[in-house]
């Protein structure tokens, strides 16, 4: 990096006088008068080693070696002002690359809201998508690869901040031809207690599954687990292909298949989606991503 030679206010003074090419009018836009205008004129002339504006009693004209430097200094100018701009907004956390993990499970409601959200309010934030499972996305947060992360149910730990966004009904995932396919009221778990199931593998930082086991046990069962899937979509793809039947946040109704059918439950218990941070990060990106987060989870459908 090479050390600049010029003061930026002697480059803006001539740059003023070069565009009015009045050294009065100049002299009012800069708020000054026009001896000292002048000298300061004279003074970088003196330091560039030659003449940069043709003055006389009727005109003045940029020298080649001024309209040169004039060019060179609005690039200046504009590239100072530009980054003085870019260097205010990193401040304040408006500006920046934020890296931010995510669970598939949140990536069909919830995510999308966010990250529309964040581009209308803060459109110089670029954001790096970061697809985790809860596991690799919880040491992701610990190891600074990512800088916030947005999951559901996930086990707190001490090192963490949770900041709850949404709490989303569970929903019973059954093949269309089931028995209970087309019963009008909410379907009561009890009533799953023979059925074999689809759920996901346990983890240690996630209670998705546990959530659903325990429901079945208030329900007065335990399911018989008869496939585990990686993905939301693969669940519901294995209870259309007759491996079992599934609970899953209301959420996957989006999911729509032939095969497929969803049925609300008679229960209370719901999925919690939160944005979660390390603990008294002072990143203001940070903090500008857990407001954005918190305004757009409102404008989620219940």
């Amino acid at each position: 990096m090479n050390r600049p030679e010029l003061d930026l206010r002697q480059l803006y003074a001539f740059a003023v006088v070069a565009e009015e090419l009045h050294f009065g009018r100049a002299a009012l836009r800069l708020g000054t008068s026009q001896p000292p205008l002048s000298q300061q004129i004279k003074r970088l002339e003196m330091f560039v080693g030659h003449t940069l504006l043709d003055r006389d009693t009727r005109a003045v004209r940029l020298t080649e070696a001024g309209a040169t430097l004039l060019a060179a200094a609005r690039k200046l100018l504009d590239d100072a002002a530009i980054g003085l701009a870019k260097t205010r907004q990193a401040g304040k956390g408006e500006a920046g690359i934020l890296n931010l993990g995510f669970t598939a499970t949140t990536a069909i409601q919830i995510l999308p809201l966010i990250l529309g959200r964040l581009r209308e309010k803060h459109p110089a934030i670029h954001v790096n998508l970061i697809e985790l499972l809860p596991d690799a996305l919880s040491e992701a947060l610990d190891t600074k690869r990512i800088d916030a992360a947005i999951a559901r149910e996930m086990i707190p730990q001490q090192q963490f901040e949770y900041v709850p966004l949404a709490h989303e009904p569970y929903v019973v995932v059954l093949p269309s031809t089931h028995r209970y396919a087309k019963i009008k009221t909410r379907l009561n778990l009890q009533n799953l207690a023979a059925e074999t199931f689809v759920l996901f593998p346990r983890d240690r930082t996630s209670r998705n599954s546990d959530q659903i086991i325990e429901m079945c046990r208030a329900a007065g069962f335990s399911p018989r687990i008869q496939q585990e899937a990686p993905g939301w979509q693969t669940a519901v793809s294995f209870v259309g292909s007759g491996l079992g039947v599934s609970v899953l946040p209301a959420c996957v109704r989006s999911f729509v298949l032939p095969q497929v059918i969803y049925k609300d439950i008679d229960t209370n218990i719901t999925s919690t989606i939160s944005l979660i941070h390390r603990a008294g990060d002072p990143s203001r990106l940070v903090e500008n991503l857990v407001k954005i987060a918190q305004s757009a989870a409102t404008r989620a459908p219940a």
